[in-house]
């Protein structure tokens, strides 16, 4: 070989060298930034996956405490209309033996408490059944008009006792049992 072709057959060897170095340091430098793009990129995934699982569990809880008040104003609707239907049943059934044999045991208790003698407060409708069942009862005062929807309020001739036994302290007083077996319906 000559001079000539040797040192073209060393540049030749040289460039491939250098070719095959130069294809390892280009792979190289590739895989490391497909490497650092890929950390990057799942760390952002991540990131948005631990967004999108906050996002989500938020909703939820919006949806769960939605969902509660929606639950808690329907049963107070539902308690109201129970009370209106209440109220309505005893208006038009107060001639009922029911009715009657409520506010008979109503002025029984009024007379165990307070004595024969009393002053009985009573819906104007009520005014004249309350009275005949006063006599029948033996019990002796005046029967005044009072401002509710049904049952009486029993007070002593001196006013120092007084019981309330109306329909409105009835249901307020099983009003919260009322809600909580609406609740437990829902």
């Amino acid at each position: 070989m000559s001079f000539f072709s040797e040192l073209i057959s060393r540049y030749i060897k040289e460039l491939e060298d250098l070719k095959v170095k130069l294809n390892i340091e280009a792979e190289s430098r590739i895989r490391q930034r497909a490497q650092e793009a890929l950390s990057k990129y799942t760390e952002q995934i991540t990131n948005v996956q631990s967004q999108v699982t906050l996002e989500r569990e938020r909703i939820l809880y919006e949806a769960v405490v939605e969902a509660r008040r929606r639950t808690a104003e329907l049963s107070e609707q539902i308690v109201e209309a129970v009370i209106n239907d209440v109220y309505d049943y005893v208006d038009k059934n107060r001639s009922s033996d029911d009715y009657i044999k409520f506010l008979e045991k109503a002025l029984e208790r009024a007379k165990e408490y307070i004595g024969p003698d009393a002053t009985i407060y009573a819906s104007p409708k009520d005014k004249n059944a309350v009275t005949a069942l006063m006599r029948k009862l033996g019990m002796r005062g005046e029967v005044r008009d009072g401002d509710m929807r049904g049952g009486l309020l029993a007070e002593s001739l001196d006013g120092s006792i007084k019981m309330d036994l109306t329909i409105e302290s009835l249901i307020a007083s099983s009003r919260e049992e009322l809600k909580r077996i609406i609740y437990s319906k829902l």
